[in-house]
């Protein structure tokens, strides 16, 4: 897929300024805060702070390619769902979405403490698909690994919360093409408009597009819920400073549920 002149679209090409700003490092980002568990979580690697959210590759397992968006595990009965933003696997032009390319969770430093899984299907709102409707930016990912249970099984998996209104305190987590770890970013969500939030918290560079924005929820043992990804209003923004995610709606709903999921 070609890159559009966006700020955190997909994008195969590194940017020295870009690696400059995001080299920081997650442990410059993060501190030393451990992070929540996934809504359903497992045991996990100690050096896996995230171990449902990962990297999308735009390659098949055996030939990985470079990373380009971020996805994560979101909680279904079938288990094997992955949501990040539909620019990251289709066109917006009319053309079936993208699938065959890889899913790492975990992902740092080269290692996939998790295994590589294969996309095998792709689900994106029609308005989306055939005219890149910026508020319906948002897709379900269908994952699989040769001999392994279901995704959710091994990482855990994120609730996805529905018409989550705005002035949410969020980490916004995702992976810039210049970094092989994850950065995360803090702050609280506006409404920039009736089908768009907005956050500002500098530092979400290419490569972020489809992470999650967490929600974090103390009453519930400190689990993290999806309430956005990185995306919407131009695939993301066009500033590193501020981004924007699509508003999960009825249009969201209706397509969760076409994937199995429960709200």
């Amino acid at each position: 897929m070609t890159a559009p002149a966006a700020r955190k679209p997909l994008t195969l090409v590194t940017v020295a300024v870009l690696a400059v700003a995001a080299c920081a490092g997650p442990a410059a980002d993060q501190g030393s805060v451990a992070p929540p568990p996934p809504a359903t979580a497992v045991s996990h690697p100690s050096d896996v702070r995230w171990p449902a959210t990962g990297a999308l590759f735009d390659r098949p397992p055996d030939q990985l390619g470079e990373h380009y968006c971020t996805a994560s595990v979101i909680h279904t009965s079938t288990g094997d769902t992955v949501m990040t933003a539909a620019h990251c696997v289709a066109e917006g032009d009319g053309t079936p979405a993208r699938t065959g390319m890889s899913f790492v969770p975990g992902y740092h430093d080269h290692a996939d403490p998790f295994g590589v899984w294969t996309v095998t299907a792709a689900a994106v709102d029609d308005a989306w698909r055939d005219h890149a409707d910026p508020d319906h930016d948002i897709a379900f990912l269908t994952v699989a690994r040769d001999g392994a249970p279901p995704i959710e099984q091994i990482v855990g998996g994120y609730h996805l919360v529905l018409d989550p209104g705005s002035s949410t305190t969020v980490d916004a987590l995702g992976y810039p093409d210049s970094a092989d770890a994850p950065t995360i970013r803090s702050g609280v969500t506006a409404r920039f408009s009736p089908t768009q939030l907005e956050l500002d918290a500098p530092g979400l560079a290419d490569g972020t597009s489809g992470g999650p924005w967490l929600r974090i929820d103390p009453a519930a043992g400190n689990t993290a819920d999806v309430i956005a990804v990185t995306g919407g209003s131009d695939e993301g923004g066009i500033d590193p400073d501020t981004s924007y995610a699509t508003y999960l709606g009825d249009a969201a709903a209706a397509l969760f549920h076409q994937v199995g999921g429960t709200p």
